[in-house]
C-alpha cells in the first residue's frame, strides 16, 4: 500500500509540475503575443492630431487604408500617421540605412555599412535638397512628419517589436528623412557603383581592350523605349556605347582598392537584402480610344518581407489618387486619380563614375584637382555608435569631388602609402525636388501636366507610363543623366583632368518621348532608351526578352481588358530562351555521340521545348542548369573564381553578353586559357550541357529527367530581416514556394547565375489601372502590415503567387467593404 501511495503521489506531483509548466507556457505565450501585437490598428480609435479638421482612416479586409480628409495638409498628416501604424520599423530603418546608424541597434556586424553610407553621405544630400525644395514641398513633407509623430507619441509605450527586440526607441522623424528614404532608393537603382569597378578590374587584370570585350551591347532591332516596336525579323547586335578613351590607367594602390570596393559595395549591397540585379520593372499602357486607357505596371525589386510598397486610397477636396506608395515618403508613387494613371519601369542609366586622385608623393595631406592645382584634403572625423561596443571614430576625406570612397575600402591602407584613391560622382548628388513631382503628378489631369510635373525629377531615372481618360498615352522618361565628353562610364577617370570630369547633367525627358504611337500602346521593360549612341545614357539595361513578349501579347488582342493585363503579368514564356536554344540545338546535336542515355533523354525535351518556365516544365530545369554552366566555362577561366562573382552578380550583362558571343561564335572568351587546346562555342556547349545534365541528375536523385519540374527546385522565400535567426524565421518568413519565370520573363524572378535555382528578384507589387472602371486592381507579396503576428502581414501572398489581386474602389468614399478604424481630431 505504501508503494502505491508513494506512486500516487508522484504522479499527482508529475501532473502538478506537467499542469504549471503549461500554465506558464501558455503565459509566456499569452503575453509575448500581447506584446507582439499591442501596436496593431484598432477599430474606432479617436486620437488628436495636428490636423486642422477631423480627418478618418479607414481600412479593408486586407487593412488597406482608404483616408479621408478636408484639405491636403491633413490628408497627407494622416498618411504619415497610417505608415507608421503599419511599417514604422520598416521605414525606422530605411532612415538608419541613409544616415548611417544601422550598428546602434544591429552591432559590429553594420559598421561597413555606416561606413560606406555615412562616405556617401546621403544624410547631407537630403539636407540640401530640403533647403532647395519648393514651398509646396516642405509643406507636404512638413505635414507628413508631423503625421509620423503623432503615432510616436500615441504609442511610445506600445511599438512594435523590433523596437523591443533591439532595445532602442526611433526618433521623432523628420521633413529630411522622407528625402533620405527617397535616396536610399536611388541607391538600390544605382548599379554603376558596382559595375564600374568591377570592369576597371578586370582592365587591370587583362587589360582595358579586353576588358571591354566584358561589356555587353544592345541588339540594334530590338525594341527601345521611345519606340518599343521590333523594326524586322532579322536580328544584329548593337555594340556597347562606351568609345575607348585614355581613361586613368590603375596603379597597384588603385588596384587593390578596387577590388576592396567591389566587395565592400556586394556587402553593402547584401546586408541590406538588395541582392537582384534585375531591379526593374515591367510597364505599358494600352489606348482604349475615347474610352480611356489601361495602365499595368509590376516592380522588380529584391525580396522582403514586409513589401517596399504600400497601397493606400488618399482623398480630400483637391485630391483622389490610389495605389502604391512608399513608407516613408508622401503620396502615391504608381498608381492613378480620376483622369491619368501611370506606372514606372527603371531606365537602368549609369548614373556613376569613378575618378583616379593624384595624391602628392611628398604630402599625403594634398592631392592634385581637376585643374592640376596642389589641393588640401578636407577632412571631417565621424562617430559610429555600436551596439554594445565602444563607439568607433573614423576620418572621411574630401576632396572638391566627393568623399574618397576607397578610404572606406581600405581602412588600414591610408594614401599615406599610395599616392592614388578613388572619388566620385553620383546624379543624386544633383539639385532636385522629387517631392514637387510626385504632388504635381497625383493632381494631373492630362498628358501634359504629368510631362509638366517631371522637369524637377533627377534621381532615380524612371520610364513614366502615362494613361488619360481621353485615351492619350506615353511615355516620358524623367530623371538626369551626366554630359560627359571624356568621360568613361566603364573604367577609372583621371581626376586631375579637368576635361574627364562631367561638364554638368540634362533632362532625360529633353531626348524625347512617346506619345500616342499608331499601335495604341507603349511599354518599358527596362530596355534600351533610344536607338541614338549620344548622349550615353547606359551599357546596363536589361536583355529587350521582357519588352519582346509584352509586345508580342499587346499585338494579339483586340479589345483589351484587365483580365488580359493580368494574365500577362503572369506571362514565364522568355523569347531570350527561345532565341537561345535555336542557336544552341544544331549545337548540341553534334554531340549526339557524347551522351548516355540521359542526355540524349534531356536533349530531345529541350527539342520539344517552347521556352515557357512554368513549374512543371522539366525543359525549364534543363535550360537553367546549362546556361549556368555556359556562362561559368565561358568566362570563369579568364577571370578567376572572384572576378568571376563580381561580373557574374550583375547578370544582365553576361547574360546579354552571352548571347552576343554565341550569335557571332569567334569571340575569343570561349577559349579555356589554361589548356593547350583552342576551344570554340561548340567544345563550351556540350561541356556544359553534360555537366547541367550530370548535375540535375544529383540534384533530382536519379529520377528521370522528365521528372526534372522545375518547381521542385525553382522557389521564392520572403524574407523579414529577423528571419535570419532560425527560432524567428517560423513567424518572420513565408515560404519557400515553387515559382515559375527567370529574369527574361514578364513574371521576373531572377536568380544569381551561380545559383541558378534560388530566387532573389521579384515582382514586388502588381498594379492595373482601367480609367474606365471604378476599381483599381493591386496586389503585394505581404500585406498591408509589417508586424508579423498582424492579420494583415502575408495575407497577400497566395493571391500574389497565383495571380489574384485585391480589388480596390476608386471613389472619393469609402464603400461598404471599408471600416473606420482611426479618427484623427483637431489638438
Amino acid at each position: 500500500m505504501a508503494l502505491i501511495h508513494r506512486w500516487r503521489s508522484w504522479v499527482q506531483g508529475t501532473i502538478g509540475l506537467i499542469v504549471t509548466v503549461l500554465v506558464l507556457i501558455v503565459c509566456f505565450v499569452f503575453f509575448a503575443v500581447k506584446i507582439a501585437t499591442r501596436s496593431h490598428p484598432k477599430p474606432y480609435t479617436e486620437l488628436t492630431a495636428p490636423v486642422n479638421d477631423t480627418t478618418r482612416i479607414f481600412r479593408n479586409s486586407f487593412g488597406v487604408p482608404h483616408i479621408t480628409a478636408r484639405n491636403e495638409n491633413d490628408l497627407f498628416a494622416a498618411q504619415g500617421f497610417a505608415h507608421a501604424q503599419d511599417r514604422l520599423w520598416q521605414m525606422d530603418f530605411m532612415r538608419r540605412i541613409g544616415r548611417g546608424t544601422l550598428a546602434a541597434v544591429l552591432g559590429k556586424e553594420a559598421v561597413d555599412i555606416d561606413k560606406f553610407m555615412r562616405t556617401l553621405d546621403i544624410a547631407s544630400i537630403a539636407r540640401r535638397q530640403l533647403q532647395q525644395s519648393s514651398k509646396q514641398s516642405r509643406a507636404v513633407l512638413s505635414a507628413y512628419a508631423s503625421g509620423v509623430n503623432t503615432y510616436l507619441e500615441q504609442q511610445r509605450g506600445d511599438l512594435p517589436f523590433e523596437f523591443d527586440a533591439l532595445g532602442y526607441v526611433p526618433d521623432a522623424w523628420t521633413e529630411e528623412d522622407c528625402l533620405i528614404v527617397g535616396r536610399v532608393l536611388s541607391f538600390q537603382l544605382s548599379f554603376a557603383f558596382y559595375t564600374d569597378v568591377t570592369f576597371a578590374q578586370i582592365a587591370a587584370q587583362r587589360t582595358e581592350a579586353v576588358a571591354r570585350q566584358y561589356i555587353a551591347g544592345y541588339p540594334a532591332n530590338a525594341p527601345c523605349v521611345l519606340d518599343s516596336i521590333l523594326q524586322d525579323s532579322k536580328r544584329s547586335i548593337r555594340p556597347s556605347d562606351s568609345v575607348a578613351t585614355a581613361s586613368s590607367l590603375p596603379s597597384t594602390a588603385s588596384t587593390e582598392a578596387m577590388r576592396d570596393l567591389t566587395r565592400l559595395v556586394r556587402s553593402v549591397r547584401e546586408k541590406l537584402g538588395i541582392n537582384g540585379s534585375s531591379i526593374g520593372s515591367n510597364c505599358w499602357a494600352v489606348s482604349l480610344g475615347k474610352e480611356g486607357a489601361i495602365v499595368a505596371n509590376d516592380p522588380h525589386l529584391s525580396i522582403s518581407l514586409p513589401s517596399q510598397w504600400y497601397q493606400i486610397h488618399l482623398s480630400c477636396p483637391s485630391i483622389n489618387v490610389i495605389g502604391m506608395s512608399i513608407p516613408g515618403v508622401p503620396m502615391v508613387f504608381s498608381g492613378r486619380n480620376d483622369k491619368v494613371a501611370w506606372g514606372f519601369s527603371n531606365v537602368m542609366v549609369d548614373d556613376v563614375d569613378y575618378f583616379t586622385e593624384h595624391v602628392d608623393s611628398s604630402n599625403a595631406n594634398y592631392y592634385f584637382d581637376a585643374d592640376g592645382r596642389r589641393t588640401k584634403f578636407r577632412y571631417r572625423r565621424d562617430t559610429i555608435r555600436i551596439k554594445d561596443k565602444p563607439d568607433s571614430l573614423f576620418d572621411i576625406r574630401y576632396t572638391k569631388r566627393s568623399a574618397v570612397l576607397s578610404d572606406v575600402a581600405i581602412p588600414n591602407a591610408p594614401s599615406v602609402q599610395h599616392n592614388t584613391c578613388l572619388t566620385y560622382r553620383w546624379i543624386a548628388q544633383e539639385r532636385s525636388d522629387e517631392i514637387l513631382a510626385m504632388y504635381r503628378i497625383n493632381q494631373a489631369r492630362t498628358y501634359a501636366d504629368v510631362d509638366r510635373a517631371l522637369n524637377t525629377w533627377a534621381t532615380p531615372s524612371l520610364n513614366i507610363s502615362v494613361g488619360c481618360i481621353d485615351g492619350t498615352i506615353g511615355t516620358i522618361v524623367a530623371g538626369r543623366i551626366p554630359i560627359r565628353t571624356k568621360t568613361d562610364p566603364h573604367f577609372l577617370n583621371p581626376g586631375w583632368d579637368a576635361s574627364f570630369d562631367w561638364q554638368g547633367t540634362q533632362l532625360l525627358k529633353d531626348l524625347g518621348s512617346l506619345r500616342d504611337p499608331s499601335h495604341h500602346f507603349v511599354a518599358s521593360a527596362n530596355n534600351r532608351t533610344m536607338r541614338a549612341n549620344t548622349p550615353f545614357i547606359s551599357s546596363l539595361w536589361e536583355s529587350s526578352s521582357r519588352v519582346e513578349r509584352i509586345i508580342d501579347q499587346l499585338f494579339l488582342y483586340r479589345e483589351y481588358t484587365v483580365r488580359d493585363a493580368q494574365v500577362m503579368q503572369q506571362d514565364v514564356v522568355s523569347p531570350y530562351a527561345q532565341q537561345f536554344m535555336r542557336i544552341m540545338l544544331p549545337i548540341l546535336q553534334r554531340g549526339h555521340s557524347r551522351y548516355g542515355t540521359m542526355e540524349r533523354e534531356a536533349l530531345s525535351i529541350l527539342k520539344k521545348w517552347d521556352g515557357s518556365f512554368s513549374t512543371v516544365e522539366p525543359a525549364a530545369s534543363i535550360y537553367a542548369a546549362f546556361f549556368d554552366r555556359m556562362i561559368w566555362n565561358t568566362f570563369e577561366d579568364e577571370l578567376g573564381e572572384q572576378l568571376f562573382m563580381d561580373y557574374t552578380f550583375t547578370s544582365n550583362i553576361p547574360t546579354r553578353r552571352i548571347m552576343e558571343m554565341i550569335t557571332d561564335s569567334s569571340s575569343v572568351l570561349f577559349d579555356d586559357i589554361r589548356t593547350r587546346a583552342t576551344e570554340d562555342v561548340n567544345w563550351i556547349a556540350i561541356r556544359s550541357f553534360i555537366e547541367a545534365v550530370r548535375s540535375l541528375n544529383t540534384t533530382f536523385e536519379a529520377e528521370p529527367p522528365l521528372q526534372w519540374r522545375y518547381g521542385a527546385i525553382h522557389s521564392i522565400t520572403f524574407s523579414h530581416p529577423f528571419g535570419k535567426h532560425p527560432l524567428m524565421r517560423p513567424v518572420m518568413d513565408q515560404g519557400p514556394f515553387e515559382i515559375g519565370g527567370n529574369a527574361t520573363t514578364i513574371n521576373n524572378t531572377e536568380s544569381r547565375l551561380n545559383t541558378p535555382f534560388t530566387t532573389r528578384v521579384y515582382a514586388s507589387m502588381r498594379i492595373i489601372n482601367d480609367l474606365r472602371d471604378t476599381v483599381q486592381y493591386s496586389v503585394v507579396p505581404g500585406g498591408s502590415s509589417g508586424q508579423p503576428l498582424d492579420a494583415h502581414y502575408s495575407d497577400q501572398v497566395q493571391l500574389w503567387l497565383k495571380g489574384g489581386y485585391v480589388r480596390l474602389p476608386v471613389r472619393r468614399r469609402p464603400d461598404v467593404s471599408f471600416r473606420l478604424y482611426t479618427i484623427l481630431t483637431p489638438q
